[in-house]
């Protein structure tokens, strides 16, 4: 029979991850999904990942609101939902670092010019700080619970507002100095620095997961 492992819950921090989960699901689904459309329309490569990463955001703060509404329903903190959140969340960076480092490479390679959009500029300003907030507030409420897969949600917001400060910067130096290596070379490596933090999480993981094994009492 599959066993369940839980430990006591503090509700508090697990209300305010639930809370700023929603918050999370909210923002990332709108402001991904305009950031996609303006990205194809004025060809930026951050565009179009920020907005692969507000849609990762979102899949993984769903999974999040999940875990903390189980865990708050049954008082009881669930490892295996736990795990389940990390692990898509640590794809969902990787999958990001590599999205976005292939494509980098290949606007490079084609010279590609990303056009100036002040819709996407205006947006992009706003997600700095919006993702920025989340971030902070992730981090913080993931130390209390505590909670991995948390603190590794957070990181895929403050990659979103990295990408957002990307997309405000090089917009403006292509438009004033006509510097159009400045998008994807500064994508290039937020995906390599994204990567690393992906690679590490799940190492990371995979080891507590090892030593949880090894603790745990064989049954007779």
């Amino acid at each position: 029979m599959h066993e369940q492992d839980f430990n006591a819950v503090p509700v508090g921090p697990l209300r305010d991850g639930l809370r700023i989960s929603w918050l999370s699901i909210g923002w990332t689904v709108v402001s991904s999904t305009l950031a996609v459309v303006l990205g194809l329309h004025s060809h930026s490569v951050v565009l179009l990942a920020f907005g692969l990463t507000g849609t990762l955001d979102a899949v993984g703060s769903g999974l999040l609101v999940s875990h903390f509404r189980h865990s708050l329903r049954h008082e009881a903190f669930s490892h295996g939902k736990e795990r389940v959140a990390l692990h898509v969340i640590t794809v969902g960076l990787l999958t990001v670092g590599v999205v976005t480092a292939l494509e980098s490479a290949d606007r490079l390679a084609t010279s590609a010019r990303a056009s100036a959009d002040p819709v996407g500029v205006a947006l992009a300003a706003a997600s700095i700080v919006a993702l920025g907030l989340l971030a902070r507030g992730k981090g913080r409420i993931a130390g209390e619970i505590p909670s991995a897969a948390l603190l590794a949600d957070s990181r895929l917001s403050l990659t979103g507002a990295a990408l957002a400060a990307v997309t405000v910067v090089g917009t403006g130096l292509t438009a004033l100095v006509s510097w159009t290596w400045v998008d994807p070379v500064a994508a290039m490596l937020i995906a390599l620095t994204v990567m690393v933090i992906a690679i590490r999480s799940w190492v990371s993981e995979r080891g507590g997961a090892s030593v949880r094994a090894a603790r745990r009492p064989r049954s007779r």
